[in-house]
């Protein structure tokens, strides 16, 4: 069974995206925060540059960001591990 790339990538982006939702709404513990820190961290050089969005806008940015700074630090990992399975698993060259 194979599984492609790309409904990983859906997979994990949806997940996190989930996952960075509901750690907006639970900032006051530390494992919330490091969910929600890369978008954070985009929306403090957004506000020092006056470019800060409010609102709702500061919440799809939070969200959006961390999710996708997430599932590619997922998705990097994976096909990371991939590899090096793949290079584990051939045979020696006769």
């Amino acid at each position: 069974m194979r599984i492609r790339l790309r409904y990983v990538a859906v997979a994990a982006f949806i997940l996190t995206g989930i996952a960075a939702a509901v750690a907006l709404a639970h900032m006051d513990n530390l494992p919330a925060f490091i969910m929600i820190a890369p978008g954070y961290l985009v929306q403090a050089w957004l506000f020092e540059t006056h470019r800060a969005l409010g609102g709702f806008g500061y919440q799809v940015t939070m969200v959006g960001v961390s999710a996708l700074v997430w599932s590619l630090l997922i998705l990097s990992l994976s096909v990371a591990v991939w590899l090096l399975r793949r290079l584990v698993r051939r045979p020696p060259a006769a």
